[in-house]
């Protein structure tokens, strides 16, 4: 399965300076003090897979993911917010023709985002499209924001059950399974 080898922001919420995370292989979670920008980091990853909802990714609207500046660090307001992500993509899984697959997001101050695989300009579903061939996707198991841990171990042993067989994928067997013997 493709692995997450990098994350590139550019006036992403508080990154108003290019900045570049190496995931190494096995590289599980990300940590660090309150307020050193983990959630934001998480919240780059789920716009660059195509989120829709501002609203999950912690903004009044898409225009307010554009870094707004710091008089203090002599920064000024980014035009646009950009996350560039690189897959390892050896294996092949994913049906691009490349070892390692790019995809970007960027949005400006007008809402207006533009996607980008290896590149080349394309649209928020053939993207989505891509990704979801090989399980990657915005609202999937792929990403664990924070208090996720915490709720899975509060919630009652069948509802926990029924959330692991979505993520392994048993839910949609068990679906056409019951709709089988229905008919």
């Amino acid at each position: 399965m493709p692995s997450l080898k990098k994350i590139e922001l550019k006036g992403f919420k508080t990154f108003g300076k290019p900045t570049s995370i190496l995931l190494e292989k096995g590289f599980t979670v990300i940590t660090g003090p309150n307020g050193s920008g983990k959630t934001n980091i998480m919240d780059a990853v789920l716009f660059g897979l195509g989120e829709l909802s501002s609203r999950r990714l912690r903004a009044e609207n898409f225009g307010k993911l554009i870094f707004h500046g710091s008089p203090e660090a002599s920064l000024e307001k980014a035009k646009a917010a950009k996350v560039v992500m690189q897959f390892d993509n050896s294996d092949g899984r994913m049906p691009v023709d490349t070892a390692t697959v790019t995809i970007s997001r960027e949005v400006y101050r007008n809402g207006q985002s533009v996607y980008r695989l290896n590149g080349r300009r394309i649209s928020r579903a053939n993207l989505v499209d891509t990704l979801s061939m090989v399980g990657i996707s915005s609202s999937g198991h792929n990403v664990v924001v924070q208090g996720t841990i915490t709720r899975m171990a509060e919630i009652a042993p069948p509802e926990r059950r029924k959330i692991i067989d979505d993520m392994v994928g048993i839910a949609q067997y068990d679906s056409e399974k019951a709709e089988a013997e229905d008919k």
